[in-house]
């Protein structure tokens, strides 16, 4: 094995990692239905109503998003220093690595796709557009919303409200998230697999 495909496959297996926190986070949400309130007609237990709402949208949605765009921005990585060698810049912009992904890997039609559709603003979920929109944020700029209240400068609070309280509606955007990192990953796993030869 090279040192050029090792170092990648410390990047591939560390995304992998982060996304599977990621499958596990919207396993529980899509299983608990994404409840954050319970009603009933009789007192209610805090440590049951605890339980029963601790994996929603509200509780879980930064974290989770956060970890997800961490693992693109290892699997992205990991691909490009394949690609260009230890030499690279390794920064967080993520649409920048998006492109150089496509440049390098243009017969990747479906992980092109699968990418695109969290990282190219006009092919995300409402979700994540509408919170961009709201905090007239870049694609680039979102991974830092998802690490911090603020911005760096704490001139703009980042307004997260968007992102959650979206009840069993909202239930899609896991599903299919979840189902898009099983897809990503099989098609990483054999992208990888071909370049180790």
């Amino acid at each position: 094995m090279s040192n050029k495909y090792r170092t990648s496959l410390t990047f591939w297996t560390m995304g992998e990692k982060y996304w599977n926190l990621s499958k596990g986070v919207c396993e529980h949400i899509i299983r608990g239905r994404n409840k954050y309130i319970l009603i009933s007609d009789q007192e209610i237990d805090f440590n049951e109503c605890l339980r029963k709402t601790k994996w929603n949208d509200v509780n879980m949605v930064i974290p989770l998003l956060f970890n997800f765009y961490h693992g693109v921005e290892l699997m992205l990585k990991g691909f490009i220093l394949f690609s260009e060698g230890n030499g690279m810049k390794l920064d967080h912009h993520i649409s920048e690595l998006y492109q150089k992904f496509k440049k390098h890997y243009p017969n990747q039609k479906e992980l092109v796709t699968l990418f695109g559709r969290y990282v190219d603003k006009s092919q995300m979920p409402q979700l994540l557009c509408g919170f961009l929109d709201q905090n007239k944020l870049s694609v680039n700029r979102f991974y830092e919303s998802l690490r911090y209240p603020f911005n760096n400068n704490l001139s703009q609070e980042y307004q997260h409200f968007v992102l959650k309280y979206q009840c069993p509606e909202g239930l899609q955007f896991y599903r299919s998230l979840k189902a898009d990192v099983n897809k990503m990953i099989k098609l990483i796993v054999a992208l990888g697999h071909s370049l180790e030869k």
